[in-house]
């Protein structure tokens, strides 16, 4: 008799070897708004992140509904403890792309958990949501950022100068991007 395969109660596209994606929700986003907190942000992002409390994060969470995007939980599969988040955000149905982002549990970096969750968003959105192309930005000092979409063949399309201030000074940005016919994982 077969094995039986183990269900993640999430689609199987959504499901690599260590962890799955799965939608995330208001709780999920109060229950993981510390990694944010934890984070540098200023450097981490080339956006103004507000300072919200959990209740706040998860309120804002709720009201943004469908905004042309969605957020996943990073969840370890073999105990079920979210790692992560990735999403996908300004959908553009005309252009078929969308922009991508991650973070990661401050105690779990650097484990390949960003990298994983990132390639099972990314091969959803090319062969199952019919996209041509994901981007990302990140301050050019980000270099773990810079170093995990690299790592996953994006490519730097350019720098966006003086586009972040932090720490009193202006900082460049770099855009990366993915296209469907260069994925090859």
């Amino acid at each position: 008799m077969p094995a039986k395969k183990e269900h993640f109660g999430t689609l199987p596209s959504l499901v690599s070897d260590t962890v799955y994606l799965r939608p995330a929700s208001p709780e999920d986003i109060a229950a993981t708004h510390h990694w944010y907190l934890l984070a540098e942000l200023e450097n981490m992002a080339d956006r103004p992140m507000a300072y919200l409390s959990a209740k706040e994060a998860s309120e804002a969470f709720k009201q943004e509904g469908e905004s042309g995007g969605a957020t996943f939980m990073i969840v370890r599969k073999n105990d079920k403890r979210p790692v992560g988040r990735v999403s996908y955000e300004n959908l553009n149905s005309r252009n078929r792309s969308a922009e991508v982002a991650v973070i990661i549990d401050p105690d779990e970096r650097e484990r390949g958990y960003g990298k994983e969750g990132l390639q099972i968003l990314c091969r959803h959105l090319f062969l199952h949501q019919g996209l041509n192309k994901v981007y990302g930005t990140t301050p050019e000092e980000n270099k773990s950022s810079v170093q995990l979409m690299e790592s996953l063949g994006f490519k730097k399309d350019g720098v966006l100068r003086d586009n972040c201030f932090y720490q009193g000074e202006f900082h460049n940005a770099l855009i990366y991007s993915l296209l469907r016919f260069e994925l090859d994982w």
